[in-house]
């Protein structure tokens, strides 16, 4: 079931555009829809309340409704959810790159509400790449998770 609910999610990606339009930058990536996560597929993780460090320390990113943030020095995901009104959760979809493939992957969410942040804690080998997607989860319909197709690639 949870093999089915992943491939769900990741083929859901590829429609996102249409719900979710991002603002490509010149270092925007897309995600392939995927019929399976690999092994190293982390799933979901839900985000825990934090206070956000200075945004000197992060690199932030944001679409309607949903910010991410990435803090390199102790490899946190921050998000926040910026609509009140949709009922879902906001957050991210994380890619780790190393020696050009995909090692990792996996989401952080936050349930917190609007305006309050939350993070992941994550480990990531040093000099390795990570994408972040912007995603929106209606966790009370069991609904898919639904992240833009177009992300950022965070160093």
């Amino acid at each position: 079931m949870r093999k089915l609910m992943l491939a769900l999610s990741m083929a859901a990606v590829a429609v996102m555009g249409a719900l979710m339009p991002a603002t490509a930058s010149a270092e925007t990536t897309s995600v392939q829809p995927m019929s399976e996560f690999s092994a190293a597929a982390d799933g979901v993780q839900l985000a825990v309340a934090g206070t956000l460090p200075p945004r000197s320390q992060l690199e932030c990113h944001s679409v309607p409704a949903v910010e991410i943030c990435y803090e390199k020095s102790g490899d946190h995901w921050w998000v926040q959810d910026q609509d009140s009104s949709d009922g879902a959760s906001a957050g991210v979809l994380w890619q780790n790159i190393r020696n050009g493939s995909l090692y990792r992957q996996g989401w952080c969410m936050t349930s917190l509400g609007k305006g309050k942040w939350g993070q992941c804690n994550k480990d990531y080998y040093e000099n390795s790449t990570l994408n972040g997607f912007p995603c929106k989860w209606d966790r009370s319909n069991n609904g898919p998770i639904i992240c833009a197709r177009d992300g950022w690639t965070f160093q």
